[in-house]
Parts: structure tokens; sequence; C-alpha cells
């Protein structure tokens, strides 16, 4: 009777297809985790700059912080970790730095980790900056808007974002 009941083996095709299988997942979750979190971060410190003695360099302008006012954006976004915050910065542009001098905090309605809703900077302000998550220094869509309606009052507005204490991506 112990003859009827023989274990049955899996074949060598059925052992290839679920190695096959599980390989083919594997790859899809890595490669997943590299084009999604991880690219975005990757991309943006691709494209973002860090700040040294006060001063951003980029390819078409370059921003420099004067007085304490780096300071000032320091605090407000280290007091703003877990949320997007924004703040308008003033100043004025001189052979192409734009030099901030005061930092001016709008109102704001409502925040969220990516989020940030408040009053529009005055049409005067040299750069309208807020904060992103993490190592994120990419303008959304809705920030490259927001851009474009700023040039419609000044056509020297420029929006930055600032994703970590001494990385920005500058947009003009």
């Amino acid at each position: 009777m112990d003859e009827d009941f023989e274990e049955e083996r899996p074949s060598l095709l059925k052992k290839a297809s679920v190695l096959i299988m599980s390989l083919f997942l594997i790859f899809l979750i890595i490669s997943f985790t590299f084009t999604g979190f991880i690219g975005d971060i990757v991309a943006s410190l691709i494209e973002s700059e860090t700040i040294e003695d006060g001063l951003v360099e980029l390819e078409d302008f370059s921003v420099q912080f004067d007085g304490d006012s780096y300071d000032v954006l320091l605090g407000v976004y280290n007091d703003n970790l877990e949320y997007e915050t924004k703040v308008c910065l003033f100043g004025y542009i001189e052979e192409g730095v734009y030099h901030v001098d005061e930092v001016y905090l709008p109102v704001i309605y409502s925040q969220t980790f990516n989020q940030v809703v408040s009053e529009a900077c005055p049409s005067d302000t040299l750069i309208a900056l807020h904060s992103h998550p993490y190592r994120h220094c990419i303008a959304s869509e809705q920030d490259l808007s927001n851009l474009e309606i700023a040039k419609l009052n000044n056509l020297d507005a420029v929006i930055g974002v600032m994703c970590e204490e001494e990385r920005f991506s500058f947009y003009n």
C-alpha cells in the first residue's frame, strides 16, 4: 500500500520556472527602488548646488546671502523639518548675483511634509523659496507654474527649493 503513495518530486522544468520568476520579481523590486525614490535623490543631487560661505553658484547666476539672512533662513528651515515651509527673500541684483539681505515669512495656511499653502510673496520679492523633503530639490510642475506667474510682475523673479541645510536649487 505504501507504493500507491509515492512522493512526487517537482520536475526540473517547474524548479527552473520558480527560480526564473523569483529572480524576475527581485529584479523588479530592485529596479523600482533605484529608479523611484533613490533615482529622485540622485537626480536632485545632480540638479542642486550647495552653499559655501553664503554663496550658491549656478551656471547663469549666483545667490549670495548677506548679513544674517542665511542664519534666519536656517532657523526657519530647522523649525519646520517635518513640514514644507515658505519664505520670501528680498535684496538686490548686481552683476548676475542675487544678494539676499532680508527674509520675510508669508502667512502659511497649511503645511504637510510635501506641500505648503501660503499667501503669495510680494511682487518685489527677489526669490520665493520653499523647502522640500530631504534631498528632493527638484522643482515640481506647480513650482515652475508659480515662477511663470511671478515673472508677470517681476522679470527678475527666481524660485528656490531648499532640501537640506546647505543644498538648494534655483530656477529663473
